[in-house]
């Protein structure tokens, strides 16, 4: 079993329990009422002190931390993928089909992002021709004509 890092929540929580415990079993060795009352309060306070270290104290050392070190800033826009991941994605959804509404919306993103930010529009009419080849009655592929330009697909949008 590894050891334990020795803290000051630790600490106080042991302390805590340890006179809670000794309290409850003087008080039922004595008999006296005063002694019950303070093993309650005793335990109240080691019930709060560990609900305020699990919910307020932790919380606010992550988030202090991450703020100071700079974890907070960078995390999000690490995790956002970018175009070429995202092409990525919708391509790897096409080569691997696994069901129609995946491979349709897949190749309609795609499709978007070939027409309109990569200017291909040729690659664009090829992953509807594609995906309209495996799902010829899908109805979301009808505003997409079988060999339209670039100008017929936007006066269908």
């Amino acid at each position: 079993m590894a050891a334990r890092e020795v803290t000051l929540s630790l600490v106080v929580r042991r302390i805590l329990g340890l006179a809670t415990i000794v309290f409850v079993i003087a008080a039922l060795t004595l008999g006296e009422g005063r002694l019950f009352v303070a093993a309650a309060a005793l335990g109240t306070m080691w019930w709060a002190w560990d609900f305020l270290v699990d919910f307020v104290f932790e919380p606010l050392e992550d988030f202090a931390h991450h703020l100071l070190s700079g974890g907070a800033a960078t995390d999000r826009a690490e995790m956002r993928p970018s175009l070429d991941d995202t092409i990525r994605l919708l391509e790897s959804h096409l080569a691997h089909p696994t069901s129609a509404k995946v491979d349709i919306n897949a190749a309609i993103r795609l499709e978007e992002i070939y027409r309109t930010v990569k200017k291909d529009s040729a690659r664009a009419r090829t992953v509807i021709r594609t995906v309209r080849e495996r799902y010829p009655n899908a109805p979301e592929l009808r505003r997409f004509g079988d060999d339209d330009d670039e100008e017929s697909l936007l006066e269908k949008l």
